[in-house]
Parts: C-alpha cells; structure tokens; sequence
C-alpha cells in the first residue's frame, strides 16, 4: 500500500478550503501569514483568489459581504495590530450567522520562547501568547492556535468542520515556522455536522401543534427569514406558501402572502406577487395584523431588535421557527431543524387538503406603512423620502442595493427590491459604515450586478477607503453618500426634538439643539474620487439627481461616489410619523420620559 507523500501545513490548509468551496480571501497581508498566501499564489490552478483591501475593517465587511451570497469566504491578517482591528467586523458576522474563517498568522515558537525567557518583546507582541486568539473566542464557533505539525490536521478540520455545520466566524491562528513544516495529507472529505443533533419527535410534535392552531384560526401571514437564505431554503419556502393556498382553496384575491423584515429583506424575489411588504413586526402591528382570529409563522425570522422593534412579540398568534426550534404560542419544540420542520409541515397540509374546514384568509398590511412618499417638484430639496423615490424608479433586477445602518435602512426599507438576494444590510449588528466595504465583496459575489451602496455620511466616514478599493478591482459600484451633516440616528434615538415639527420648546436650549458630539467634520464627499479613483458627483434637487443618475446608468464601467446633500432635520416617513409620540433615551424634561421599553 502506497504512503502519500507529506505535504506542508500551509498547503493541507490551502487543500482543504478548496474541498469544502472557499475561493476568496480578503485581508492585508503580514509577514507571519506569507508563507500560506504565497502557497496559494504559487498554485496557477487554484481557484482561490487573494484579494487585498485598503484596511482590515474595510476587508472583514468586504468577506462578510462576499459569504452572505457565496457561502463563505475568508481573511487573512498579521498578528495583533490587524487582527485587533478585525474584532468588530467578525462579531457582526457572528451574530447574524455569516461563515468565515480569519487566518491569523503569529511569531514563530523560537520568538516566543525568547519572549517569554529572555523578555525580548517582538513587534505586534502584548508579551503574551494568548490574546488574539481569547479574543476571538467569544465571536467564533471555533478557535485553534497551531504550534506544530502533527496537530496541524486536526486542528484545521476541526475549525473547518465547526464553520460548515454553524455557519459562523472561526479562527485559525499558525506560527509561522509551522506554516512550511510537513505533515500528512488530507483524508477523505470533510462534512457538515447540520442535523447531526435532532429530535423527530419535537419535529413531529411542533407540526402537529400548528396544524392545530391552523385548525382553529381564519387568517394567516408567513414571514420569511433570513435563515431562508443561510440555509437554501427558498425553494421549500416557495413550495410550503403553495401547497398552504392549495390546501386551503384559498381564492386569489384572499390567497396566504408573506412579509420580510429587514434583516432576511429580498430573500426571496419582491416582484414575486404573493410578497406583502418589508416591514418590522412590532407587538402593535402583528395586533393590528392578527386580530383576535389571525396567526403569523416566522421561517427562519429572527426577533432582532430591527425585525421587531425591540419587542418580544411572541403570543398565541405567533407561530416562530429559527435557531433549531420551535415556538408555537408559548408551547417550545427544541432541535427542531427549519428545513425538517417546513417539509413536514407542507406534507402535513397536503395531506389533509380535504379535511381542512377551516375558510382560511390571508392577512394584508397596511399598505401606507410601506409605501414611499412621491416627490414631482424638480427643483424641490431632496430629502429622505424624495431621494428613495426616485432611487425606487430607478433601480432594475440587475442592481443589488447594499444599504447602511440609520435612516439610510430605515428609508430603504420601503423600496422594492426586484432581484432576488438584491438587498444586502448587516441589519442585526448594524455597525455602521459596514455598506461601503462590503459592497466590495458583494461585487465579486455578484459580477453580472451593478452594486449599488446607500449610506449615511457618518458611516460613510467610518470605512471611506472601501472607494479605493472599488476603483482598484476595477467594479462599476455605485455610492450614495446621504449628507445631512449629523449622526442622525443617534439624535433621534437620544432626543429626537430636533426632527419634530413643530419641536417642543423646552427650558434647556440643549434639549432643542443637535447635541455638538453628534455633528460631523464637514467633508467635499464628491471629490473624494480625486484621491481614490472613480467619478465624484453631487446632487441637492430632484433635476440634479435624476440627471446624475441618467449618467450612472449609461456609463457601466465606471465607480461612482454620489454627494446627496440632505437637509439636517430630514428624517425618513416612517420616523416622522412616530415623533409626536415618542420620546428620546435622554430627552429628560419630556413627560413620557423614560421610554417604555428601554428603561
């Protein structure tokens, strides 16, 4: 029997994200992960591409972008000064279930033990081995430091394993006299663990509890998560949504639709007709919605603080299934797979077609709470809601809209998307300036899109380099900074007085003001490309920005940074219409003070 020859560790890695589908990285590079990376590079047929980004933020949201639409992606960084800076970026990933691995290269064992005996500090060192990789703990499903070769297999399949059946961040750290050392070979392919732990019984027993509460209601809304789109499930979505109108007889006109919210929004296409709108699911609204004889099954959604208001929503009208269970009321079915739970359900549905009695309805939203505002004054100053008006009539299903955290997402959450996948917001962590960046990896997801970034400007100042980074991988990306000259959000969740019309007039002039700590350094956004590389525009009437975007759209090769100059107290239609009722987190001499909710 023939021994395989050994191979370095450096190259077992590079093996292995080839067998499991990871063909990107992004990072800035360091001496200590060189060794690997000019692995890759000497490999003319790998189908791993290195890609570079202007800063460690900028290359975490760009592979946070990429993997939303490919699956998983990967990042490589120098040890402490760039890992450091990509803690941020790897939490939101956690969070909201995005599969990376960050490769981190370290000092070499000889270094360390200099360190530590002889007290040489090294560059990028605290003195200590342990804080990159505690660090990453918290934020990874898996974490490994490779200190030699013949654990360097075990380790590697084991982090690789873990990214496959969680789908989250892990982490990978090799000193790097490991790197060129030898070990064996891969074995056999590795496989996800993804319903390795699942119980038939609560599966059987969840389905059967919403056959009951089907059995006893008149009126039903689904609700498509973002676990739709992690888990490929849009087909089955599709499919269950049929077979409910099919079993039920449920006429056109009164036929079952389904609603996203913002973080799983175009998770399945927008133009498809049964789609009711993009809305967060407060505990008001799925009242209004349900009434006392109507129930709402979240697939995959999660009660986020953006989905739902930062409400617990959970009743006897709602039915939800995410994160390997299910709540049905209050009764809770634990290691239930979304994927095992849509299809039993379907069959369950399709088998009793002719026992159903129930003269089931579908639920319709109020429709002013989603459609945006139309502008028809050319020369009028644009503001929120003229500007996603427009933006409305001018996207197209070859365009993916990645949009920012603050009034940028509140305001696009009315738009409609017509591509499937065509709407990217990081929409649980909302970090913002997370749209800029990742559009760079969302380009190279989806080369045939036009990438099409709306931000706000104090994001935008968060992560600006991501420009230089369109302009140098040659993408035709498109951003719209929305220039108001303040943290607007963070305004209005303090003390929204200042947007209110009128504002109330309080003893302390700080209480009608923008807070100074919320004003931002006055930048020429649209020269911008001067440095970075594209074209820069500008635009403040409605006739500007039209013209603007005529051009756009002739000239497809080019980067654009757009200035949308956005008057300070503008806020987006579906905050003006609770500011008379709400009350800021600060906002102290207003009566209602404390909100409810928060404090």
């Amino acid at each position: 029997m023939s021994v395989k020859p050994k191979i370095t560790v450096a190259e077992y890695l590079k093996q292995r994200l080839e067998q499991v589908g990871l063909d990107r990285l992004f990072g800035v590079a360091g001496n200590y992960t060189a060794p690997f990376l000019n692995t890759v590079l000497s490999d003319k047929i790998s189908p791993i591409v290195i890609s570079h980004n202007a800063n460690e933020m900028c290359a975490g949201y760009a592979a946070d972008g990429y993997a939303r639409l490919k699956g998983m992606a990967g990042l490589y960084v120098t040890y402490s000064v760039g890992a450091y800076s990509l803690l941020n970026t790897i939490a939101g990933s956690y969070t909201e279930q995005v599969s990376l691995i960050l490769i981190n290269g370290a000092p070499t064992n000889k270094e360390e033990s200099v360190e530590r005996n002889a007290g040489l500090m090294y560059a990028h060192t605290t003195g200590d081995v342990l804080p990159n990789i505690d660090m990453f703990r918290g934020v990874t499903v898996a974490a490994e430091r490779i200190t030699n070769a013949v654990q360097a297999c075990y380790q590697i399949d084991s982090v690789l394993t873990a990214m496959l059946t969680y789908k989250r961040p892990v982490y990978i750290e090799v000193t790097e006299d490991v790197w060129r050392a030898l070990c064996n070979p891969p074995k056999g392919l590795l496989t996800t663990g993804v319903g390795a732990i699942k119980s038939s019984s609560e599966t059987d027993a969840a389905v059967l509890a919403t056959m009951n509460v089907l059995a006893s209601t008149s009126r039903l809304l689904l609700w498509a998560g973002i676990e739709i789109q992690r888990f490929g499930l849009e087909e089955s979505f599709l499919q269950l949504l049929d077979t409910v109108n099919k079993a039920y007889g449920i006429k056109n006109h009164e036929a079952v639709h389904f609603v996203t919210s913002p973080l799983s929004k175009s998770v399945i296409s927008e133009l498809n007709p049964l789609f009711e709108g993009c809305v967060t699911l407060t505990q008001k609204e799925i009242q209004s919605l349900v009434g006392s004889d109507g129930v709402i099954i979240g697939l995959g959604a999660w009660t986020t603080g953006k989905n739902t208001g930062n409400q617990n929503i959970r009743s006897n009208h709602t039915i939800l299934a995410a994160h390997n269970g299910i709540w049905v009321g209050s009764l809770y079915f634990p290691l239930v797979s979304l994927g095992d739970y849509m299809e039993k359900l379907r069959k369950a549905l399709s088998a009793g077609k002719r026992e159903n009695k129930t003269q089931l309805k579908g639920l319709r939203l109020n429709k002013e709470s989603v459609l945006l505002k139309r502008t028809e004054h050319a020369t009028a100053t644009l503001d929120y809601d003229s500007f996603f008006s427009v933006l409305q009539d001018w996207i197209t299903e070859e365009i993916t809209l990645v949009v920012d955290a603050g009034f940028s997402l509140i305001g696009a959450q009315g738009l409609k998307v017509p591509a499937k996948d065509g709407f990217v917001a990081q929409a649980s962590w909302l970090s913002i300036g997370y749209s800029v960046a990742a559009a760079t990896g969302v380009k190279c997801a989806q080369p045939d899109q036009r990438v099409v970034v709306v931000v706000g400007d104090g994001a935008f100042q968060e992560t600006c380099q991501a420009i230089s980074d369109h302009h140098a991988y040659g993408q035709n990306n498109v951003v719209f900074v929305l220039a108001n000259g303040i943290y607007g959000i963070e305004q209005e969740i303090v003390n929204p007085n200042v947007f209110r019309t009128p504002p109330i007039n309080y003893p302390d002039q700080q209480l009608d003001d923008v807070y100074p700590y919320n004003v931002l350094p006055a930048w020429q956004y649209s020269k911008l490309p001067e440095v970075f590389g594209g074209k820069g525009r500008k635009a403040s009437t409605l006739v500007e920005l039209q013209s603007i975007l005529e051009e756009i759209r002739k000239d497809t090769h080019s980067n654009f940074l757009i200035e949308v100059i956005i008057p300070q107290t503008s806020v987006p239609a579906a905050i003006g219409r609770t500011l008379s009722m709400s009350v800021g987190e600060d906002e102290i001499q207003n009566p209602k003070w404390p909100p409810a909710g928060v404090y």
